[in-house]
This record gives C-alpha cells, structure tokens and sequence, in this order.
C-alpha cells in the first residue's frame, strides 16, 4: 500500500463515519438542528482553510472528508425540507 492508498482509505473512513455519525444524530437528537449541523459545517470550513501550518496529505484528507461529510448530510437534509414545503 503506498501513500495515495493510505491518504484515500483516510478519506473514505472519515467521510464514512462521519456521515453516519451526523445521520444518527439527526435521527436521534431531536435538539440537533439543520442550524446546528450549518453551523459544525461552517466551523470544519475555517478549521480547513486554518492549516497555515501545513498538517500534511494525511491531514488535508481527513479536513476534506469532514466537511464534505457535513455537505453530503446538510444537503440531503435541506432536500427533504423542500421537499416537505
């Protein structure tokens, strides 16, 4: 396994985990907002644009996977919301 294989596996397990720990607190949570999960997406955003330091492939992955995680689940929440108007 080389570098890109360890920087994609870090991704897909991020971005998998993620997403199904946002669904089940959504589902489970009934205090856990679309507002709130804005709000996390908003906070992964500058947590990412914050790495001045530079963390590296791995960290850059890992950062990428989160936020993408929050889209993929806020924008299937906002889906059903239209859908639900």
């Amino acid at each position: 396994m080389d570098a890109e294989d360890v920087i994609a596996m870090r991704y897909e397990e991020t971005y998998a985990s993620l997403v199904a720990h946002l669904q089940a607190q959504r589902r489970e949570d009934p205090a856990f907002t679309v507002e709130h999960l804005q709000r996390s997406l908003e906070e992964a955003i500058v947590r990412q644009g914050n790495d001045w330091m530079g963390g590296g492939a791995l960290s850059d992955a890992t950062q990428a996977a989160i936020v993408a995680a929050h889209e993929a689940v806020l924008a299937e929440w906002q889906a059903e919301l239209d859908l639900s108007e």
